[in-house]
């Protein structure tokens, strides 16, 4: 059977009104993130406060390049026409357009990332590598369905055994640190492979979220298709992940071949990474139903979550010029602290958009061709 094109995998589509349910869950994304970055992480017990206060991690993140993907699959279908179709040309019109576009968002994201990471803030920022994870996006919408599934099969195994085999061969490679601006070649290297968020297995998730894309996301069915699969990819996750490790027994080391079966959270291993983007399908599947059926009591998560670039961006300032106002140690005091971010920045948020529609960060993704 012919594989599907570009073009089969992404029936044109008109340009209409935002996906709220995307938007609030970008909205629970950042609050996520900014969870992980200002409260305890590493601190055992808390009960079922401390144990919701941990779950984010590892996750919040996974959410945030899902959703990525889905926004590369609709720029490029809200902007097709529908004579590219007939065409027979692989590489039309809309498909140049879109990629000039993620590249400019590259150029834009990679200097606000290194530079955010440069500050004096315990965070591994992601901004950086989103703008590598933009331009394989690029590459990605040439490809039909199945490939790209492929491609995120392959992140999701071929890519953490790349790892262990590093750092079972060249352990020198994951020293510990920031790389600074004039260390080039382990920057590239520390958001390719050595990073926080390494692009050779973070593909997985983000292919995944240009596959979802290409669905379509207003129907229904495909709403609970995706709070269904999700919810079953994530169990089988951590089911299997449990029966290996008790078979197993627990890695050693980073080298150590048996990580393959765990799923601590950035671990970078397969289960890991079918878990949290599993959970991250189905927390997509859950927004888009929940803000179909009600949507005021989603209303301030939607208003939060097109703004989300600019709340990471000033999150990290904040931790970098006031960190009291935020970092705590325990784990009441941590939900405190998320809270009033949480309902600051919504409020600030809700006032901002009665005057803009974007972002001041979001305007800079934007092309200066595409700008008004």
């Amino acid at each position: 059977m012919q594989q599907a094109t570009p073009e089969a995998a992404a029936p044109p589509v008109t340009v209409r009104s935002r996906l709220r349910g995307l938007d609030v869950a970008r909205g629970i994304a950042i609050v996520g993130m900014v969870m992980v970055h200002v409260g305890p992480q590493d601190l055992p017990g808390g009960g079922v406060a401390g144990a919701a206060y941990r779950s984010p991690h590892g996750r919040a993140s996974i959410l945030f390049i899902v959703l990525a993907g889905i926004g590369v699959s609709l720029l490029t279908a809200s902007r097709r026409a529908p004579a590219a179709d007939t065409s027979g040309d692989r590489s039309p019109a809309w498909l140049h357009g879109a990629v000039v576009r993620l590249w400019w968002r590259a150029l834009v994201l990679l200097p606000i990332g290194l530079a955010l990471q440069s500050l004096p803030v315990n965070v591994a920022v992601i901004l950086q590598y989103y703008a590598v994870y933009y331009v394989i996006a690029s590459g990605l919408l040439r490809l039909g369905d199945r490939a790209v599934l492929a491609v995120a099969a392959a992140g999701a195994t071929l890519g953490p055994m790349a790892l262990i085999w590093l750092h079972r061969t060249a352990p020198m490679w994951f020293e510990p640190g920031v790389p600074q601006w004039r260390e080039a070649g382990r920057i590239v290297r520390d958001i390719l492979i050595t990073g926080y968020y390494p692009a050779i297995v973070w593909v997985a998730p983000l292919a995944v979220g240009i596959w979802i894309g290409r669905r379509d996301l207003r129907d229904s069915a495909t709403m609970r298709a995706l709070l269904i699969a999700g919810t079953v990819a994530a169990a089988v996750g951590f089911v299997v992940s449990d029966a290996l490790v008790g078979v197993l027994g627990p890695a050693a080391s980073e080298g150590d071949w048996r990580q393959l079966a765990m799923i601590e959270p950035h671990n970078e291993m397969p289960l890991w990474v079918v878990t949290a983007t599993g959970i991250a399908t189905a927390l997509i599947g859950g927004c888009l139903l929940l803000a179909r059926s009600a949507p005021r009591l989603v209303w301030p998560l939607v208003a939060f979550g097109p703004l989300a670039f600019t709340v990471y961006v000033l999150h990290v300032l904040v931790l970098a010029r006031w960190p009291e106002w935020l970092l705590r140690d325990e784990f009441v005091p941590a939900w405190t602290s998320v809270a009033r971010f949480a309902l600051v920045s919504v409020g600030l948020a809700t006032a901002y958009r009665m005057v803009a529609a974007r972002g001041p960060f979001e305007l800079l993704l934007r092309a200066p061709w595409q700008r008004r």
